[in-house]
């Protein structure tokens, strides 16, 4: 892989080997808090739920990434960035533990989400699955892409238009009850990133997300899809450019195109 990250004197190769050991941490860090008898559980105001793991995850993260490449941008969802972002610099986009109401409620459904931008591209990202202990990671240099998962080199997924089972949110199947309307088999899930991941690994042929999400939610994921070959398209049917410029990401649907854009016809999308 050819592109180059000021502040990082290898390869990109290279930093993706840092990443993943990064977030093994990272799911490490939560499993730890996951043990304990008790978890501290906050609020932050206007939003969700936040536990000592989010906070363990995210010291871990910070510490391990920002060595990484000296001089890089954070945005995370649970720390403050010091000094402005500046556009087109190396910047981490982080989601320590994303589908925190799902850990707190005992389900399988969270995870970590790691993105890095350079240049105003997302060029690397992870997601790492704590309750298997799992690290995908996806390398997006220009047309050259490479998806791992647990350090092994996986095939990119194949191009087909059909839709088997769809995954949406937990919110939107358990109280919007969008499963109705849409003609395929759909299931819930938590965290953005996990669900993600299903397409990755096949549990899901597309992922509708009815938003507003934020980057840090989608980013590590949106690596690992793009590495295997997906994207993120909006409702109209072309793709969603993701930026730590902009926090708030619309609705968007995940899979390989194909597949993505057969789901948005029989939505009755003009696409």
């Amino acid at each position: 892989m050819s592109l180059e990250v000021r502040g990082f004197p290898g390869r990109l190769s290279e930093l993706r080997d840092g990443l993943e050991e990064a977030v093994s941490a990272a799911n490490h860090a939560i499993l730890d808090v996951l043990k304990q008898e008790t978890i501290r559980v906050g609020h932050k105001q206007g939003e969700g739920p936040v536990t000592e793991a989010d906070h363990a995850a995210d010291r871990v993260l910070h510490e391990r990434l920002m060595a990484l490449v000296p001089g890089s941008h954070w945005l995370s969802e649970e720390s403050e960035q010091v000094g402005p972002l500046v556009r087109g610099e190396p910047t981490w986009v982080v989601d320590p533990l994303d589908g925190t109401r799902e850990f707190i409620r005992g389900l399988p459904e969270y995870g970590v989400s790691v993105g890095l931008f350079v240049g105003d591209a997302l060029v690397l990202g992870a997601v790492g699955l704590p309750s298997t202990d799992e690290v995908l990671s996806g390398l997006v240099d220009g047309d050259e892409r490479e998806l791992r998962r647990g350090g092994f080199v996986l095939p990119p997924l194949a191009d087909a238009s059909e839709v088997g089972r769809v995954v949406v949110s937990r919110n939107d199947y358990e109280w919007r009850r969008l499963h109705h309307r849409i003609p395929y088999e759909v299931y819930p899930c938590g965290s953005a990133a996990v669900k993600l991941a299903h397409v990755v690994d096949g549990r899901a042929s597309v992922y509708f997300s009815t938003g507003p999400r934020s980057v840090w939610d989608v980013a590590g994921g949106a690596a690992v899809l793009a590495a295997a070959g997906g994207a993120l398209l909006q409702f109209n049917g072309t793709p969603l450019r993701l930026s730590p410029q902009r926090i708030g990401v619309p609705p968007y649907v995940a899979g390989v195109p194909t597949a993505s854009l057969t789901f948005l016809r029989r939505l009755g999308a003009d696409v």
